[in-house]
């Protein structure tokens, strides 16, 4: 039986409508999909990635009814900007820098909101019950986002890519931290150095400014995972620079060498055997350390006398880390100090072995 006109557009525009519906379906399950994959992606990374942030933006929210890890890890500090929104009463949010006294002045409130020390869940809460307390409003539902953290900070200083002062996000290790600055640059020596900040003093029993040396290849390597302790805000890191010893001169050889152990030194002969021995113009008993006084521009000079050593008629000597051994050419007759002006001189622009790659100025 033929269908009339009418029957025939209501057919057309029922197939449509059902074409339409398949694929909104189809795409909602495509969205599913891809927020299922978006949210173990960000789990991932949250896991796994840096947990400072440079330049110190948000961030982290929590409702007067909800608690999530990342709200509850980050506690509030003085300098920080956050956002407050009342549902269906907006006119008592916005956003509030924390105060230097470590409050918030909500709106129709008296007194001050107490935010330091607080996590945007105990604060959402803390308004709530302050809205509540001023008889503005019966049951508000507050949130609080974290836009910006300035309020507790660690700075990373030394051997690492990017020398800065981050933000604590949340709670977080000394290799997470170094992560944050970038990593330790390939000429980072073996420690890391932790000067205590007063979070860290009142957490550990210990005195504000107090140093804590730790064995970064040994922790690196997950050796001592123990030593990867927690760092607070107003601690300092600072990852060592590796420590050299220069030998320069009329050697085959002359640069800067990593001392692989400077708990155990390295000795003049070693440093010679390093350079791969003396030239033919070498004067050999006439060889100088030059040593700089510690905290100091002042600089010692020590004679050395390089052939005697080597044949067994004197002691060897142990250089020290920024030692340079100079071996001067034979027929160069100089006072201590000209050999020495001599030996810092050629320093500059050597090549350093053992890191890896050359560095043009000493230390």
């Amino acid at each position: 039986m033929a269908l009339t006109r009418k029957e025939r557009k209501a057919m057309v525009r029922f197939k449509a409508g059902n074409a339409m519906s398949k694929l909104l379906d189809r795409r909602g399950r495509l969205a599913k999909i891809a927020g299922a994959t978006l949210t173990s992606l960000a789990l991932l990374l949250g896991e796994q990635g840096a947990v400072l942030a440079s330049p110190v933006h948000g961030g982290l929210v929590a409702t007067s009814g909800d608690q999530t890890n990342s709200a509850e890890d980050y506690t509030i500090g003085a300098g920080d900007v956050v956002t407050v929104t009342i549902a269906d009463a907006p006119e008592f949010g916005g956003k509030f820098r924390v105060a230097d006294s470590g409050s918030i002045q909500i709106m129709g409130v008296q007194s001050p909101v107490e935010a330091e020390g607080k996590t945007t869940t105990q604060l959402a809460a803390a308004i709530r019950q302050a809205l509540i307390d001023a008889k503005q409003l019966r049951d508000p539902q507050v949130s609080v986002f974290v836009d910006e953290f300035h309020g507790r900070t660690v700075t990373v200083i030394g051997a690492v890519n990017k020398p800065g002062v981050y933000s604590l996000e949340r709670r977080t290790s000394i290799m997470e931290a170094i992560s944050a600055a970038g990593g330790a640059l390939p000429n980072s020596g073996n420690t890391v150095t932790i000067i205590r900040g007063r979070a860290s003093a009142e957490a550990t029993g210990s005195d504000v400014g107090s140093v804590q040396i730790i064995n970064l290849s040994r922790l690196a390597s997950g050796e001592d995972p123990g030593a990867n302790v927690e760092v607070r805000s107003g601690d300092t890191l600072s990852v060592s620079a590796e420590q050299l010893v220069y030998v320069v001169g009329a050697v085959v050889k002359p640069g800067g060498f990593v001392m692989t152990n400077p708990t155990d030194g390295v000795s003049a002969t070693q440093a010679i055997a390093l350079a791969q021995g003396f030239n033919s113009i070498a004067a050999t008993h006439r060889g100088l350390i030059v040593r700089q006084i510690s905290n100091s521009h002042l600089r010692q000079e020590i004679p050395v006398d390089l052939g005697k050593i080597l044949n067994g008629q004197e002691t060897d000597v142990q250089l020290a880390p920024n030692d340079v051994l100079y071996v001067p050419e034979s027929g160069a007759k100089k006072t201590l100090k000209a050999l020495g002006d001599v030996a810092m001189a050629t320093v500059n622009g050597i090549a350093i072995y053992g890191i890896g790659y050359k560095i043009g100025n000493s230390h």
